[in-house]
């Protein structure tokens, strides 16, 4: 444990000094978190240069790790702006490959047999290296051509030990600098977290690979590497070989490039909309291009889920982008994410829909869903409206695809694509000859409407149930009620002094056995202090008790007083100031 504690710091101190390199020592000296590590601050280079590029850089310098850092923080627009996730996409997850004697000792030792039993070929030079794993052309036994992926050694105890460093660098940094909180350094090393822990367990990614398979088992648009049974565990996974082309050496505009494209983006919309199961990182260097036009998916490592429900949320989005309905779109963003604190709700959808205005003014053709998307969640983080990881990963695969299918084949739009497809999918809810008009937004709204109260009213019920419902109560009297209760603590203070100082004086003072002069003495100043205490403590309710008040009272069957003595009570009370209050 000691020695793993050292070795957090050295990393610590590893990664203060890049920070502080490329520009980020400011933050980190108002932590004093370079003062505790005794780091000097010296000039930072490329001081010049957008903060977002120096970070890519910094990433870059720091290793592998924080290049898959950078990568999967670029998939999450919730998180960090649009210039940071520009500059963070252009990172390279590569790394020089491990030697082949530790690839034979974790195949070996994963699988339980030496490698000539295994395969009949295993070729010993990778034909690709990254972070956490690198792969291996092979042969199986029974003669197919496969690839093999292989953890590399200790690479989750470095992870480990990193992202341990990485939360102790962002508590302190959310804990002493305030401009970190729009960004919350914690919540993104917790998602970095989570995401990396299932690219390590190739086990997750054997049956993500299982489960695409089975789901496109019918479908002509999309395929995925066959898993090979008995040569995959939680460091080795063996797959079938698929043999294509990559995406950009696809002629863009030809025939071939408009059928891949299509295969393309209704794949992805079977993904994320039938099967609630899709592909959260499909950029280029993802996929293949097979002869007869299908799309081969590689590296299943980060997938992302839908429930039922949020994929009808996703269709009643697009649908109300069809429809132009800004209002609705708003309502839906809204209603999804998680709000941290209160979230003017009008302002925020006044904002959305100028946001929108433009993009819905044009036809559906002309629709760039990346420009929507991206501006719905940007507002949304704005107001502090966080969006579930789910469907900013949506968002982001299907921002992703659209650019891909624009450059391959520019003449096709994605927005005509998927108003057929989500209108397909309506049919099952919704009589598609009233989707026209005011009536479709009408039944959007109120299908909308009748969706969210049952929720909300089911939150408010958890949250009598918990105890989280905060009620506030606004009085105009509240100021003098808050000076009438600090009035009578303090009366209350000095009456339990007085009562206190009486009740030592009197044993005191009426002890029958002789005792010294100075119990007497003791006792006597007790009683005085008490009498004293007891004139001020009471005094105000001494003065409130008027006799002449009480003897020119109008009695049953007397005379009224004379006039000249009818003074109000405050006039004939003198007002207790001291505790800033009239009669109390």
């Amino acid at each position: 444990m000691l020695r793993q504690a050292v070795g957090d710091l050295n990393r610590l101190r590893q990664i203060v000094q890049v920070l502080v390199k490329h520009g980020f020592g400011d933050i980190l000296d108002r932590a004093r978190i370079l003062e505790r590590l005794k780091i000097k601050h010296p000039r930072p280079e490329g001081q010049e240069k957008p903060a977002a590029e120096r970070l890519a850089r910094m990433l870059a310098e720091l290793g592998p790790t924080f290049v898959k850092m950078g990568q999967l923080l670029s998939t999450r627009p919730d998180l960090i702006p649009p210039e940071y996730i520009a500059e963070l996409r252009k990172l390279q997850d590569r790394a020089p490959p491990f030697d082949f004697g530790q690839v034979r000792k974790t195949v070996e030792g994963e699988l339980g047999k030496p490698i000539e039993q295994l395969f009949a070929e295993f070729e010993p030079e990778p034909m690709a290296s990254a972070s956490i794993a690198q792969v291996h052309r092979a042969v199986t036994r029974s003669g197919e051509r496969v690839v093999v992926k292989v953890k590399r050694p200790a690479i989750a105890q470095t992870i480990r030990s990193t992202i341990d460093v990485l939360y102790t660098l962002a508590h302190l940094l959310e804990a002493v600098v305030e401009e970190t909180e729009l960004f919350e350094p914690v919540e993104i090393v917790r998602e970095f977290d989570r995401a990396i822990a299932l690219e390590l367990d190739f086990e997750q990614e054997r049956r993500n690979l299982e489960t695409f398979a089975s789901n496109f088992a019918d479908r002509t648009t999309m395929v995925c590497p066959k898993p090979i049974e008995g040569l995959c565990s939680a460091s080795v996974i063996t797959m079938t070989m698929l043999e294509g082309k990559r995406v950009d050496e696809i002629q863009p505009d030809s025939a071939e490039g408009k059928l891949v494209a299509l295969n393309l983006i209704e794949g992805f919309y079977q993904q994320a909309f039938e099967d609630g199961f899709f592909h959260a990182d499909p950029h280029p260097g993802n996929m293949l291009v097979l002869d007869d036009g299908r799309v081969a998916l590689l590296d299943f490592g980060q997938m992302g889920r839908l429930t039922a429900a949020q994929r009808s949320t996703l269709v009643l989005l697009g649908l109300g982008i069809i429809l132009k309905d800004a209002d609705t779109v708003a309502r839906l963003v809204y209603r999804i994410g998680s709000k941290k604190e209160r979230v003017d709700l009008a302002e925020f959808r006044r904002e959305v829909q100028e946001a929108l205005e433009q993009a819905l003014e044009r036809r559906l053709e002309e629709i760039d869903s990346q420009v929507v998307l991206n501006r719905l969640v940007q507002l949304a983080l704005r107001h502090r409206v966080r969006i579930p990881p789910e469907f900013t990963l949506a968002v982001k695969a299907l921002v992703t695809v659209e650019s891909t299918v624009r450059k391959i084949a520019p003449g096709l739009e994605p927005g005509a694509v998927a108003a057929p497809y989500i209108k397909r999918m309506l049919v099952e809810h919704y009589n598609l000859d009233d989707l026209r008009g005011g009536l479709g937004r009408i039944l959007l709204q109120l299908t909308n409407l009748l969706t969210e109260v049952p929720r909300q009213l089911s939150q408010i019920l958890l949250d009598l149930e918990c105890g989280r419902m905060v009620v506030q109560v606004e009085d105009r009297q509240s100021p003098l009620l808050r000076r009438l209760l600090r009035g009578a603590a303090v009366d209350l203070f000095w009456g339990l002094v007085a009562a206190g100082l009486l009740a030592g004086a009197v044993p005191a003072l009426l002890r029958p056995e002789p005792q010294p002069a100075a119990w007497w003495a003791i006792g006597a100043a007790m009683l005085v202090s008490a009498m004293v205490t007891a004139r001020y403590f009471l005094s105000p309710f001494l003065r409130k008790l008027s006799i002449r008040q009480w003897l020119e009272r109008d009695w049953p069957g007397g005379a009224p007083a004379p006039a000249k003595h009818s003074k109000s009570c405050s006039e004939e009370s003198p007002v207790d100031n001291r505790y800033g209050s009239p009669n109390r």
